[in-house]
């Protein structure tokens, strides 16, 4: 009986040496995974910075940071201002739910950009009084101003050469946002009208969306990034996969592969379509579109102009060195392949034919033909401060021409 007992006892000691060694292993274990994540945070705080982030640029070959291309570009390279806007740029690019546009961005206070608490960017010099002459100015990120300072916007062009035509005040509001497409633009202009806030005159910028959003899906009218915002309704993650993917060890990872290029990731993906027949829908979309917005325009009693923006891709503007480089330097972000580049082609020719015969829409395309200076900062038809000061000079004879006939 008592070797039985003592046998016992010793099977109990191992289990619980057993039992502790584990305990050990998975506490160790445990440290070691909470250390590889709080060095994988660190990584990529630090993986965030400009230094850091050109480094690994020239060790890999691949870019991996837009404002750093913005940035060396000569126009910004000579302005003061530059590095200051472009660190309040990124961040201002979050974004926050918005009823029926889906997106806005939220309240932002800077030194060269400013939105208000309704996602507005701040217009300089704008005077809302009761008596204002009001101007709404709706367009994706063109017209919101990625690459300008509150002041070098379109709408802020637009605001100063008005206000020292007119004899009182003068109202321009910007509501550019980025990515949008025309028809999230009409629903923020019927979101305006349904609260009692009726604009004399309203433009609409568009164009560069309507292609980008169209070659993502295969169809017109559907927002950007479609897909990705579908499955969060249709295809949520479960909690646990959606927990992983935010550790950052596993962001790191995937961070490293889309650097080293192991992803395959490359740009923006394109559906593949007939091109002639998907250019055709996107014109007959946007044609609807001003449709609409005169039909609203007529009943409201306002004005309505709707401007085709110009792309890098079209026209005869001379292209600078930097500006040629960007179709393959850029394409990372936005690849510029030839399915791309017919699609582009095939709409902009089908406005341009179209636009004559449509009341109150003007192709302004060709608005840099023979300017020699950059102008283009990006392959998404984004301009330095200097394009849209050309843009809105182009746009404001057609708006005086209306003014003087009331």
């Amino acid at each position: 009986m008592s070797s039985e007992c003592g046998i016992l006892m010793t099977h109990g000691r191992r289990i619980s040496v057993l039992y502790r060694m584990m305990a050990m292993m998975l506490l160790n274990t445990l440290l070691l995974l909470i250390g590889l994540e709080l060095a994988a945070g660190a990584v990529l705080t630090i993986a965030t910075f400009p230094t850091v982030k050109g480094l690994l640029a020239q060790v890999t070959g691949k870019p991996n940071d837009l404002v750093s291309h913005y940035r060396a570009l000569p126009y910004y390279a000579e302005q003061d201002w530059s590095s200051r806007y472009w660190q309040e740029h990124q961040l201002a690019l979050k974004k926050s739910y918005y009823p029926y546009v889906i997106w806005r961005s939220p309240a932002f206070t800077g030194t060269m950009l400013n939105i208000d608490q309704d996602g507005i960017r701040q217009t300089p010099g704008a005077e809302c009084s009761p008596d204002a002459y009001k101007l709404f100015i709706f367009g994706g990120s063109a017209i919101w101003g990625w690459g300008a300072p509150d002041w070098g916007t379109i709408p802020a062009y637009l605001q100063a050469e008005l206000q020292a035509r007119e004899d009182r005040p003068v109202c321009v509001i910007n509501f550019g946002e980025n990515a949008y497409i025309s028809t999230q633009s009409r629903i923020q202009l019927e979101l305006m009208l349904e609260t009692g806030n009726v604009p004399d005159a309203v433009i609409f910028y568009d164009g560069v969306n309507e292609v980008l959003a169209a070659s993502q899906t295969g169809q017109p009218i559907l927002h950007q990034n479609y897909a990705e915002i579908m499955n969060r309704f249709q295809n949520p993650q479960p909690p646990l996969i959606s927990w992983f993917q935010s550790l950052n060890s596993v962001q790191l990872l995937q961070q490293v592969m889309l650097q080293t290029g192991v992803s395959g990731n490359k740009g923006n993906a394109h559906h593949p379509v007939d091109t002639d027949q998907l250019a055709k829908a996107i014109a007959q979309a946007y044609l609807n579109h001003c449709k609409i917005v005169s039909a609203l325009a007529e009943t409201y009693e306002f004005d309505a102009y709707f401007f085709w923006q110009p792309y890098i891709l079209i026209g005869d503007k001379p292209l600078t060195n930097e500006e040629q480089s960007m179709m393959t330097e850029l394409d990372w972000v936005l690849v510029m392949d030839p399915e791309l580049i017919a699609l582009f082609t095939a709409t902009y020719k089908r406005i341009e034919s179209a636009a004559p015969t449509h009341q109150n829409l003007y192709y302004i395309a060709p608005v840099f033909d023979g300017v020699e200076s950059q102008l283009w900062i990006d392959t998404w038809g984004h301009v330095t401060p200097e394009g849209n000061r050309l843009i809105a000079q182009k746009m404001l004879p057609i708006i005086e021409k209306q003014l003087a006939e009331k």
